[in-house]
Formats: C-alpha cells, sequence, structure tokens
C-alpha cells in the first residue's frame, strides 16, 4: 500500500459525498423520529457505498494487478466514513437520539473487523510479490 490509484482517490471522494448525505439525512429522519425511515437509510446508503467500492474496485483490478484492492477500499471507507462522523460529533449536528458513544463503538468494532482484515491480508501477501498475484506473474 504505497500509493493510491485514482480509482480510490475517485472512490473516496464519492464515498465523503455519500457519507456527509447520509449523516444529514440520518440526523434530520432521527429529529423526526422517523425511526423506520432510518433502517431504509442504512440499507440504502450501504448499498450504495458497496456498489461504489466493488465498480471502483473492478476499475483497479482491470488496471493494477494488486493484491491488495480490497483491503484499501476497506480502510479508505473507515477513514472517512468515521472523521465525517467524529466531524459531525465535533461540530454538534447530532440529533438528540444520537449518542457519541455510539459513534466511538462503531469506530472501534468496525476498527477490530478491519485490523482482522489486515491481518487476513498480510497472511494472503505471502503468496504474493511485491503486492501482485503470483499466478498473474508467471502465467
Amino acid at each position: 500500500m504505497t500509493h493510491l490509484s485514482k480509482n480510490l482517490v475517485y472512490f473516496g471522494m464519492g464515498l465523503f459525498a455519500l457519507t456527509i448525505l447520509f449523516r444529514l439525512l440520518l440526523s434530520h429522519l432521527l429529529q423526526a423520529t422517523q425511526f423506520n425511515a432510518v433502517w431504509l437509510l442504512a440499507t440504502v446508503y450501504t448499498v450504495a457505498v458497496f456498489s461504489l467500492g466493488w465498480v471502483f474496485g473492478k476499475k483497479d483490478k482491470q488496471f493494477l494487478p494488486l493484491f491488495d484492492i480490497g483491503f484499501r477500499i476497506h480502510a479508505t471507507t473507515y477513514v472517512i466514513s468515521n472523521a465525517v462522523a467524529e466531524c459531525w460529533l465535533l461540530l454538534g449536528l447530532l440529533s438528540d437520539y444520537e449518542s457519541p458513544r455510539i459513534i466511538h463503538l462503531t469506530a472501534l468494532f468496525w476498527g477490530l473487523g478491519l485490523l482482522l482484515h489486515g491481518l487476513l491480508y498480510l497472511l494472503s501477501r505471502k503468496q504474493a510479490i511485491k503486492g501482485i498475484k503470483r499466478t498473474d506473474l508467471f502465467e
């Protein structure tokens, strides 16, 4: 993970915009006590972020034979989503029904998942040479 690809930067920019929109709508829906709509919003956001990652990850895989594209996207999603949530908290934009504790617990448990993903990536790197799959090098 020595550089950022063009597609990863585009993914990050799209994710940032989606996350700002998500936080804005989430706080609004929670403040209006429309809790059922929150589930729909969260589902739409999850599908949109996954689709964005899928599209830009596929583009990266076409041009860069890197082994760690999934981990890069996961790490980028973690950093941007949690940075936006923390900024939302620091700027006092949370609704009355949002707790700072939930934001921090989400970052903690997601971080543990990212750590596990990172460890699995490091273990799988043994099958790669300089981040490129051996099968891609020696075909």
